[in-house]
């Protein structure tokens, strides 16, 4: 009797260690990231300008929270932006005001993020889409993103990859 008790104990403990381990992200992203142009391959629109951009990441569960701040010709920027890891869509405001809509998930260890950001232009309403894949490489001392945009004012879709450098 006294060893099934014992069994039993046992396998509630090693169910309690799964569970909250299945409840920890794969990927921690918390931190302040800065971008390393050199390692980058920025879009088209950006290649040709200066600037810097960081990242400042708060990460705890399900909850991803990004302040993303953009100094360039001597504007500063800065988007705060929330995202839930387990596929919730959620509404966020890009840096100039547009307004757009996430999900993200996981795969594996990368965590993919779909957008689609509605903004005017010469007077029409156009929506533009995006999937980032974020992984962090070097033990965890720099954050990849891997982005592709589909413009409908682009003939087709821009890949280009952020490399970003723990602060």
């Amino acid at each position: 009797m006294k060893a099934l008790g014992a069994t039993a104990a046992l396998l509630g403990v090693l169910l309690l260690g799964v569970l909250s381990a299945l409840a920890e992200p794969p990927v921690d992203f918390s931190g302040s990231w800065e971008l390393d142009r050199s390692r980058s391959v920025l879009p088209s629109r950006a290649s040709g300008m200066g600037g810097d951009m960081l990242l400042v990441i708060d990460h705890k569960g399900d909850l991803l929270k990004i302040d993303r701040r953009v100094s360039m010709m001597g504007m500063h920027r800065t988007a705060k932006a929330v995202f839930y890891t387990d596929g919730r869509e959620n509404a966020n405001t890009g840096l100039r005001g547009e307004k757009g809509l996430a999900r993200a998930h996981w795969d594996g260890t990368s965590l993919v993020m779909e957008h689609k950001t509605t903004m005017t232009r010469n007077g029409r309403t156009v929506v533009v889409e995006s999937k980032d894949i974020r992984r962090l490489s070097e033990g965890g001392r720099v954050l990849i993103v891997d982005s592709t945009v589909r413009d409908p004012d682009e003939s087709g879709p821009e890949h280009f990859t952020l490399v970003f450098v723990k602060k």
